[in-house]
């Protein structure tokens, strides 16, 4: 049984702690949720009755050597993904301290390729073919269509849609309920507006929002 600490304490780290509960309580999981990593003292000793363990500068000496312990990291606000990234960078945790969330109720195609760290909520559609890179969030009931690829530290809000044969780099943030086109590119740190629909390539360091997508500055 994976026993696993959260990093972050906010938002979407207590939506992946419940999720990880969830999964225990009605469908078995063999994980056990142990707490939470984060530095903000205002929410006391535990969050949800799970505990808060220690700060960030303590996990490494804590739980690094502890071999059934994995993370995930859930530190981010969408309007500063750069510096989310650099902060996960900063902490030199090793790779093998990260495990994979499927929730029970999401469906990832066998013949997926994944990497570690990553999060796939309660009704995930992950379809044949696709690769994913590390330390992507998948919200609830996304869809992520065939052939198509994605980078490192994406997070894919509730209900959006991402199309066949599509490219996306990393660290964007793609918002609740919006679609991106088949066989487009997106490149990195991008925020896709809620409920927008891109239909043509995207760079980097865009925002855009509508349907179709503009880049706004």
């Amino acid at each position: 049984m994976e026993k696993i600490i959260i990093i972050g304490g906010k938002g979407a780290a207590v939506n992946l702690g419940d999720h990880i509960i969830h999964a225990i309580n009605h469908y078995s999981a063999k994980l056990e949720l142990i707490g939470y990593c984060i530095d903000d003292e205002k929410l006391g000793t535990e969050i949800n009755g799970i505990p808060i363990l220690c700060k960030l500068k303590e996990l490494t000496n804590k739980y690094n050597k502890l071999s059934d312990v994995k993370y995930f990291f859930a530190l981010y606000k969408p309007i500063c993904m750069e510096e989310r990234v650099k902060l996960f960078d900063s902490l030199n945790l090793p790779m093998e301290k990260f495990t994979n969330f499927i929730h029970p109720s999401a469906y990832i195609a066998p013949s997926s390729q994944i990497g570690l760290g990553n999060v796939f909520c309660a009704n995930v559609v992950v379809n044949n073919n696709t690769v994913i890179g590390n330390f992507n969030t998948f919200n609830g009931n996304c869809l992520f269509g065939h052939d198509s690829q994605i980078g490192n530290h994406n997070i894919l809000a509730a209900s959006s849609v991402v199309s066949s044969e599509v490219k996306i780099g990393n660290g964007n943030f793609i918002g609740i309920n919006s679609a991106i086109r088949d066989r487009t590119q997106i490149g990195n740190y991008n925020i896709i507006g809620m409920s927008s629909t891109v239909l043509h390539d995207v760079g980097s360091y865009k925002t855009l929002v509508g349907s179709p997508a503009k880049i706004i500055e």
